[in-house]
């Protein structure tokens, strides 16, 4: 960095004599040495922590919401209007409506089809609910009575799937699988994320995004995030057994940038629309105990559903602040 100073003494007074010239000269010199050294330490050691405000504090929740005993199970969210929710539970069939203003369930609309029901989302008048073994469960017109109803069987290469959104820029819906694939061919150490097609109704045949579990514990080392560790009974050799298993997955109304929740492993992974790494965030365990549920509101607040395990469910509000 160069720094270019007046090579005269009339910039400081035309009267100085040319000592003290110098030396004002000298300690200007100095001084933004200095300045520029403590900006040089600022940058470089920026804490981790920091960084993790992002768009929300993480950390600082504008609102948290109970909820009711009945959603003790609470597992899924999806968006209805700026002061209304819908969500499920994977212990009963039903869609629950909550109203974030009154603070209460407002509607319930209840299932034949049984199921462990984990996520569900909205696309207009039409909700979607997934199931954890892959069945996808369309209600046209949910609130509508009787509600018609259709299964779409996936018959997805994973056992296990939790997370369910809408992309609306691409007419489809976003599986993500929480566990690693049962096919040989796949690596233990990836995540599918699965698109189905709403106009055709049926899976695409390719996963939309793959999650390599190596990349997000490289993240994660560079965020400074602890690494969990085991230990090899034979050898004795400590080992990395960092994972990431997908509760949950939105897309941010403004950004186009995708969340995935990981409520096992107290991870929330921003990937952009080509599956690119922008962030990984360590959750706090006193504020989110079991993250299973993960929505936007209109106005790009974040909300994140808790079970109770053995507190009370809560739905946790974050307010979007623009950069």
């Amino acid at each position: 960095m160069r720094f270019f100073l007046p090579e005269t003494a009339s910039f400081f007074c035309c009267t100085r004599k040319s000592v003290n010239y110098n030396v004002k000269k000298t300690s200007v010199l100095l001084s933004l040495i200095c300045c520029s050294l403590s900006l040089l330490t600022l940058v470089a050691f920026y804490p981790a922590s920091m960084k993790e405000e992002f768009h929300y504090q993480l950390t600082s929740p504008q609102k948290s919401y109970v909820l009711p005993t009945v959603l003790n199970e609470v597992s899924g969210l999806t968006t209805l209007a700026q002061d209304k929710i819908a969500c499920v539970q994977d212990e009963k069939e039903s869609i629950f409506v909550y109203d974030l203003e009154k603070e209460v369930i407002s509607k319930e609309y209840s299932s034949e089809i049984a199921g462990d029901y984990e996520e569900l989302a909205l696309v207009g008048s039409t909700m979607y609910l997934l199931r954890s073994d892959g069945v996808l469960i369309e209600y046209v017109n949910y609130t509508s009575s009787p509600v018609k109803t259709k299964e779409y069987q996936l018959n997805l290469p994973s056992p296990d799937n939790e997370g369910l959104c809408y992309d609306k820029k691409h007419k489809r819906l976003l599986i993500a699988a929480k566990s690693k694939t049962v096919k040989e061919v796949e690596s233990k150490q990836i995540r599918l994320i699965y698109g189905f097609d709403l106009t055709s109704k049926t899976l695409l045949s390719e996963p939309v995004y793959k999650l390599d579990i190596h990349k997000i514990e490289a993240k994660a080392k560079e965020q400074k995030i602890p690494i969990p560790t085991r230990t090899i009974k034979k050898t004795g050799k400590t080992i990395s057994s960092f994972n990431f298993r997908p509760s949950a997955i939105a897309i941010h109304p403004f950004e186009n940038s995708i969340y995935v929740l990981s409520a096992s492993d107290r991870l929330l992974l921003i990937i952009d629309e080509k599956g690119n790494i922008l962030e990984l965030f360590s959750l706090n365990l006193n504020l989110f105990n079991k993250a299973e549920g993960l929505t936007f509101l209109p106005n790009g607040d974040m909300l994140i559903s808790n079970e109770a395990q053995d507190k009370k469910p809560t739905i946790l509000k974050f307010e979007y602040k623009k950069s």
